[in-house]
């Protein structure tokens, strides 16, 4: 047992003895490297190299057991902290300000009052620079703010624009569009003022279409020359049978010259005004019937030209040749007319471009010697067509095609314009 005891008595002593050295040693290591880091920190400076300077001097204090107890270390770390506060006032560095700050409150010895007003005139300036930058952001958002301020009442000044151009440009086509349907049914209701008694004709109600009454009153008691010489036409009750089937021919013939003229009921609206005005001029009711009829195929001759040509709205001297011989071609598709009608139809749909001072086509006729048909259908045919659309212009009102047809006596027949202008 003594010899266990004395064993454990020196390891025990042992132990001890080799504590205290370790402790001594480590003691002498960290004095010495806290006093190595002092001589680099202060060479450092000597040199200019603050950064390290200010590094190895963080490290001695850290080294030192106690900093405040070593005067040098002191000196040195206040003159290097002092630098380094100098510096950073042009650097204005936050984050270095914030470490001297934590490291004079781990060591209240580096405090003195040039360390302490620096730290303080450090934090002022870095204030000011936040201050500064915070003013510049709230300055920065408000400018965008503004400028997205200004673009959304930019934006919706522009659509609203948009949209009171686009309401202006609906009005004044709406506008333009009403106006234009006012002349078409102004035209229209004056053309087929009397639809029914046409219709009546071509139903076969050939004889008093207008109860009996005449319409010289219209043209003041004019008694228009040609209808003078125009004999008296009685019907038998055969003659009114045969009236009434050459009246249905004629009708279908002239849908077909509209259909293939691309003129809708241009040949029904000219043989009604034809009726109205062998009416109000004088001419007997069975001759007006008769000139009704003839003018409802005065345009037959357009069937043997081709489409293109007609519906042209330019054409060569030699497309206005081919035109003009449409008057020469229309024989061939009224045959079906009795002879003892031929000459009012053939008067019709070959003489109704002959133009009073003899410059019309195909015979260069004058005055007199155009047949009271084809003087009819001419002035019948202008107004119908200036008063219905054309792709080149615009439907004219009853006053103004009144007017251009009346400027034109070389062309027409002054007694028949003034009568169309008493009954339009």
């Amino acid at each position: 047992m003594k010899k266990v005891f004395f064993i454990f008595l020196s390891l025990f002593l042992t132990f001890n003895i080799f504590s205290q050295e370790v402790e001594e040693i480590f003691e002498v290591d960290f004095n010495k490297l806290s006093q190595k880091c002092l001589e680099q920190a202060n060479n450092a400076y000597d040199e200019k190299d603050y950064e390290s300077a200010y590094k190895k001097i963080n490290m001695a204090l850290e080294f030192s057991e106690k900093p405040e107890d070593s005067p040098s270390l002191m000196i040195i770390a206040r003159t290097i902290y002092k630098k380094i506060l100098e510096i950073n006032l042009e650097k204005e560095d936050s984050l270095r300000i914030i470490e001297i700050d934590n490291n004079i409150q781990k060591y209240p010895s580096l405090a003195n009052n040039d360390i302490l007003l620096l730290v303080d005139q450090n934090q002022r300036k870095i204030e000011l620079k936040t201050e500064k930058i915070n003013i510049e952001l709230v300055t920065q958002n408000n400018k965008s703010v503004k400028n997205l301020i200004s673009i959304v009442i930019i934006a919706i000044t522009v659509m609203l624009c948009i949209v009171i151009a686009i309401i202006l440009i609906v009005q004044i086509a709406l506008r333009k569009n009403r106006l234009q349907q006012e002349k078409y049914i102004k035209a229209i209701q004056n053309l087929a003022e009397n639809q029914d008694r046409a219709n009546q004709l071509l139903l076969g109600g050939i004889t008093d279409l207008y109860g009996g009454k005449t319409f010289l009153g219209i043209t003041d008691n004019l008694v228009w020359k040609p209808a003078l010489a125009l004999p008296e036409v009685d019907f038998s009750e055969e003659d009114q049978i045969q009236l009434k089937e050459l009246a249905l021919k004629c009708e279908e013939l002239g849908e077909k010259i509209d259909n293939y003229t691309q003129r809708k009921n241009n040949s029904k609206n000219v043989s009604e005004l034809v009726y109205k005005l062998s009416i109000a001029l004088g001419i007997s009711q069975g001759m007006a019937m008769l000139n009704f009829c003839a003018a409802m195929v005065y345009d037959a001759g357009f069937l043997g030209l081709d489409t293109d040509l007609i519906n042209s709205e330019s054409l060569t001297e030699e497309q206005k040749s081919a035109m003009e011989n449409h008057v020469l071609l229309a024989e061939k598709y009224i045959d079906f007319v009795p002879i003892k009608y031929w000459s009012i139809f053939e008067d019709a749909v070959m003489k109704h471009h002959e133009n009073i001072d003899g410059s019309g086509y195909p015979n260069q006729l004058k005055g007199e010697e155009i047949p009271h048909i084809a003087r009819l259908i001419r002035v019948a045919e202008s107004y119908v067509s200036l008063s219905s659309h054309r792709n080149y212009r615009e439907t004219l009102d009853k006053e103004t095609a009144i007017e251009i047809l009346k400027n034109k006596p070389q062309f027409y027949d002054k007694d028949v314009v003034l009568a169309l202008d008493k009954i339009v």
